[in-house]
């Protein structure tokens, strides 16, 4: 790895790395996670906007692969954040944030949602995966 003495640099740094064959895996990773937080959620506005819809539970699109594919997003787009920063360490907090989604947003969502879904929701559990698993 070449280093280049400059006096822009970045954190606990006194020299800059040039970009390497890593930043394009952490680019394709911050992209991908984007991608798919939002644009699943912009295509549940897309849903939710039709009156025909009204009081039920949205399972299509990106959604339909994958329950809670807007916090996979999250988490895919953070751990590419956090390795384009070339500090190591901190692709801890994305794993800290998906234990977060997974622990204790994710449940207490499930929980709501069965309560305002009922049966619909039961049926979309059923047919989809969780990230809490990866199982069906």
């Amino acid at each position: 790895m070449e280093h280049t003495k400059s006096n822009k640099a970045g954190a606990f740094r006194d020299y800059s790395i040039g970009l390497r064959w890593l930043d394009l895996v952490a680019l394709i990773l911050f992209f991908l996670g984007s991608f798919l937080n939002s644009f699943s959620e912009i295509q549940r506005k897309w849903w939710k906007a039709d009156p025909a819809n009204r009081g039920r539970c949205y399972s299509n699109g990106l959604f339909g692969y994958s329950m809670h594919i807007n916090y996979f997003g999250d988490t895919v787009l953070f751990a590419g954040w956090c390795l384009f920063t070339s500090n190591f360490w901190v692709l801890g907090f994305p794993l800290l944030m998906g234990c977060a989604f997974v622990f204790f947003h994710i449940p207490g969502l499930d929980s709501y949602l069965a309560e305002r879904y009922g049966e619909e929701f039961k049926i979309y559990t059923k047919n989809h995966s969780c990230p809490k698993t990866g199982l069906e």
